[in-house]
């Protein structure tokens, strides 16, 4: 677990323990790289943008190498070099409070000498360019839900939308043969049903960020379209077609930033 403002892993390297390192600064704040395509409007002095998909994120880390002499210093530099070489490797930094993971690789290594220090600019360029904490926090959690329609606000934080885990738990159910369970965005409509035969102990699982679907975990057919909601204020809407249910709802999430 990093602890200090300054940490900073790669492949499990922590290069801030590397003997004459010493972390004194860090931008993982940018946002990503975007590709942004523009479609220009006929007979008009007019374009819109017709997508922009997120595609690299650079992290910058600065560092002051000083191991002794010119000469050691130039071998810490060689280390940590070898260190940092493995491409799409696992770069975890403290941002924003939270240890958050991104997939990287050292794109740039630029020393400017001053004798025997080596002041080290490093840019990792993070190939999935949002970041992941490793937290896993309970969005909202409803027990005994009773009705066939339920809702609950939440706050997302982080500055990403959070695409969560949603498990519902069918304690006891009558009519749940051919019946079906919705979970949607209810600011926005967005969700997904499951039509299955429900009995008694059923766990039904929805992952919206690897996009599965599963009883007792089994995938199983869905339609419409993962539910994710954007920071901020939310809400999660739940339904069933059952004559009589009590249910256990839990949805949980890792904040993710750009």
């Amino acid at each position: 677990m990093l602890d200090e403002i300054y940490q900073v892993s790669f492949q499990g390297n922590r290069i801030d323990l590397v003997p004459g390192v010493d972390l004194y600064n860090h931008d993982f704040t940018k946002l990503p790289n975007r590709d942004i395509k523009i479609y220009k409007l006929a007979r008009r002095s007019l374009s819109i943008i017709t997508s922009s998909e997120y595609t690299d994120k650079p992290v910058d880390v600065w560092a002051d190498i000083c191991s002794g002499t010119r000469q050691e210093t130039e071998a810490t530099v060689t280390q940590l070099k070898a260190l940092l070489q493995d491409q799409n490797g696992d770069l975890a930094v403290l941002e924003a409070g939270l240890e958050v993971d991104y997939t990287a690789t050292l794109n740039e290594f630029n020393i400017e000498w001053n004798g025997n220090h080596a002041y080290a600019h490093l840019v990792f360029l993070a190939s999935d360019p949002i970041g992941t904490s490793t937290a896993e926090l309970t969005l909202t959690s409803i027990t005994g839900i009773t009705t066939s329609s339920n809702s609950a606000t939440f706050l997302v934080s982080g500055s990403y939308k959070a695409e969560p885990v949603i498990t519902v738990v069918i304690n006891t159910v009558t009519g749940g043969t051919g019946g079906s369970i919705s979970l949607v965005n209810a600011r926005t409509s967005q969700g997904i049903t499951i039509t299955a035969n429900f009995v008694n102990g059923d766990i039904l699982q929805i992952d919206s960020l690897n996009y599965t679907a599963t009883i007792n975990g089994i995938d199983v057919d869905f339609e419409g379209i993962f539910p994710v909601f954007p920071p901020g204020s939310q809400q999660l809407g739940y339904s069933d077609t059952f004559t009589t249910r009590s249910a256990d709802l839990v949805a949980t999430y890792h904040p993710r930033l750009v």
